[in-house]
């Protein structure tokens, strides 16, 4: 388990409750921008190969074609690289890894439209901060968090852990 998630303590002002909001709204943006990522990469490794092993068949089809006799092992690769390609064909269609990444960056945009809002509230603090204006931010967090895809734990904290706060420095140098 995260040290940060050992050390939590709720907020006890509303100060700290937005400054909490703010960094978690940071933190989700950060995690939905790494899956993005995350699933380009993946859809890329699915995608090439699938072009490429598709490329192949075609073109050992024109082959055939010209040819009379072809050897058996041939037919036989043939035959191999078209299930090998179906299948990452189906691979690529079932995980749908650019729609997922899609979802994922217009998630990590909307939690960074929150956090900038969040931002010119905490900005403003000293003037105080309107309760209406506090509660609407939370209703749009608790919503984009409702509507959001999930982002694994493990991506979560490797955000976490690489995001460093004001002050965290030297406390990280301490420890």
């Amino acid at each position: 388990m995260s040290s940060k998630t050992a050390k939590y303590i709720p907020p006890q002002d509303q100060e700290e409750l937005v400054l909490a909001w703010l960094r978690r709204a940071r933190e989700s943006q950060m995690a939905h921008y790494e899956m993005a990522d995350l699933l380009s990469r993946k859809g890329k490794w699915l995608g090439v190969p699938v072009i490429v092993l598709t490329a192949l068949i075609g073109a050992s089809a024109f082959a055939s074609v010209i040819e009379e006799v072809i050897p058996v092992w041939a037919k036989l690769a043939v035959g191999l690289v078209s299930v090998t390609a179906a299948v990452l064909s189906s691979l690529q269609t079932f995980f749908n890894h650019s729609d997922r990444a899609e979802k994922h960056r217009a998630s990590a945009a909307r939690f960074g439209a929150v956090r900038r809002k969040l931002e010119i509230v905490f900005a403003k603090r000293s003037e105080g901060m309107e309760q209406k204006q506090v509660e609407s931010l939370r209703q749009e967090l608790d919503t984009l968090a409702e509507e959001s895809l999930y982002v694994p734990a493990g991506v979560f904290l490797r955000v976490q852990e690489s995001i460093l706060y004001t002050g965290e420095e030297n406390a990280n140098k301490a420890n």
